[in-house]
């Protein structure tokens, strides 16, 4: 069996994490060491996720099938990216659960029979994480529209883990907002199954892009609207998980009640697990309105992506600029993720080979940056709530605490794309790629436009994000000065995380290679059984 190999890297990626997750419900319920088991979970999972990037570049059509049980997995390199993704922010996140017991703030020990709430807590952290990883490996378009429910009922209950009021308004709210989306997102899915209805089909991706490029499937000239309409509900159905505007407005409470390493993964991963099934549905949709045999000639998709992605940067603007002092911290980072999420689907909307390489690199380039910025704040709330003081009276972190400060400051000047940080590199790409995608244009009109408003709304968040890290690093501390000592083991992995803002801002190596095939896939679906 010429897969065997791909099978046993891809049983090592996730296995670890739901054996983990099983493992937190029985035993000693010590929150540390639940916290070590789950970072040993991440640490391997992400040691073979690296082995399946190796594996995947030398296979000859970067790809390979499998079934296992009763499903169907189809693995290729845009499924390996996402893949990675989900690993490199889980292995920070999960470092930063081992300290999450000393989170007096974010954590209520239940006590009596039956596992206590970090029993839970880590339960459920890795079954999240475990359903990220099935997402971009599934082949099958409704199991994966089950998975991403899945990620719905096991990400919910750690967003209320706190169990205030704040925190459990959060999380129902992220649960009404959320299924309302998925309901859109099946419905784009029955609609897609009724346009191609007539032809020998089955729902799954490898076999979908197969029919399409050898026309043995083609959607009839009166169907196209179905198509369009399919695209656009999944759009809304998965865009809502992805953050995307209209359907955002779970972030800023979703985001700021979770503990800080749910946050992390939150923001930098499930956002972009969304935004993988979009990927998916963009690929077939263009290929389906072009016919066999052509690249797309109905911008459609396109079109619609840039929309989205568009009104999502600049409906994100106003809320950053909003400095009043009860808009909290962790409120404005979600924002950002709204922001982020707009640039990269803006990105994918421009519908050029240099886009897309700018928008996934810009995908891995935000979920490492907010993870810094989720974990790094975690510990400053932490450090003042044991004071006694709210997050809307955090100042001077400099003074109090001078190296989770400094990677605060940094992390936020990485966020907003400032040299030389990974996220300038990606933004400048993905710049670049729009000026290009407007001197290749027949009628540029609308694409300087686009321009110009991204171009300004980036730059408006850039002066809103400094005025908040202003208002927190700096000032007069309300903790005595030497009151708190930082504990290294809890930043040696943040100023690691750090380490690799700085680099991506300078090449995307080790990642090209892996990134162009996945280029490859998103232009043309080359990779087929």
């Amino acid at each position: 069996m010429s897969e065997l190999p791909g099978v046993l890297i891809s049983l090592g990626i996730v296995l670890p994490p739901f054996i983990i997750a099983v493992a937190s419900l029985f035993g000693k319920s010590q929150s540390k060491r639940l916290g070590i088991l789950t970072f040993i979970a991440s640490v391997f999972s992400f040691c073979f996720s690296v082995a399946l990037v190796f594996y995947i570049l030398s296979q000859p059509l970067h790809g390979f099938q499998f079934s296992f049980l009763i499903f169907q997995f189809s693995i290729d390199a845009l499924s390996t990216y996402f893949i990675l993704l989900v690993n490199i922010v889980a292995l920070f996140a999960s470092y930063s659960t081992i300290f999450i017991a000393t989170q007096s703030d974010e954590t209520h020990a239940a006590r009596g029979k039956g596992p206590t709430s970090t029993q839970y807590f880590h339960m459920q952290f890795n079954l999240f994480h475990f359903s990220m990883l099935l997402v971009p490996m599934v082949d099958n378009l409704v199991i994966l529209w089950v998975l991403i429910t899945f990620t719905t009922v096991v990400s919910a209950p750690l967003i209320g883990f706190r169990r205030d009021q704040r925190a459990q308004e959060a999380a129902w709210k992220y649960i009404m907002i959320s299924s309302s989306g998925i309901v859109f997102a099946l419905l784009g899915t029955i609609f897609l199954v009724i346009a191609f209805r007539g032809t020998n089909i089955t729902i799954n991706w490898s076999d979908l892009i197969h029919g399409l490029k050898t026309g043995h499937i083609m959607v009839s000239q009166n169907r196209q609207g179905i198509l369009k309409l399919s695209f656009l509900l999944v759009l809304l159905g998965y865009g809502t998980k992805a953050g995307l505007f209209p359907m955002h407005t779970w972030l800023p409470d979703g985001h700021g009640e979770a503990p800080s390493p749910v946050s992390a993964l939150l923001s930098g991963v499930l956002l972009k697990s969304a935004l993988y099934v979009i990927l998916r549905f963009y690929v077939i949709t263009n290929m389906a309105l072009a016919g066999p045999g052509r690249v797309t000639s109905d911008p459609f998709a396109s079109n619609t992506l840039l929309i989205f992605g568009l009104l999502s940067l600049v409906m994100a603007t106003p809320f950053i600029l909003n400095t009043k002092k009860e808009n909290r911290f962790k409120r404005v980072l979600a924002y950002h993720s709204l922001e982020h999420m707009g640039i990269i689907t803006f990105g994918f909307g421009l519908g050029i080979p240099l886009a897309f390489f700018g928008a996934l690199f810009h995908a891995l380039n935000h979920a490492l940056a907010k993870a810094l910025l989720f974990l790094s704040y975690g510990n400053v709330q932490t450090t003042y709530a044991k004071e006694e003081i709210p997050d809307e009276k955090i100042r001077g972190v400099f003074q109090t605490m001078p190296v989770t400060g400094l990677l605060l400051a940094l992390g936020g000047l990485a966020l907003v794309g400032s040299p030389p940080f990974n996220i300038f590199l990606s933004e400048f790409i993905i710049l670049w790629a729009a000026i290009q995608k407007a001197t290749m244009s027949a009628n540029p009109f609308w694409i300087i436009l686009a321009l110009c408003l991204f171009l300004i709304s980036v730059t408006l968040i850039f002066a809103g994000l400094v005025v908040h890290l202003g208002r927190i690093v700096l000032g007069k501390s309300p903790i005595s000065l030497g009151k708190v000592r930082e504990q290294w083991r809890e930043l040696i992995f943040l100023v690691g995380l750090l380490a690799l803002l700085f680099y991506g801002g300078f090449t995307t190596f080790p990642l090209t290679s892996l990134l162009q095939q996945s280029v490859n896939i998103l232009c043309q679906g080359v990779w087929h059984p």
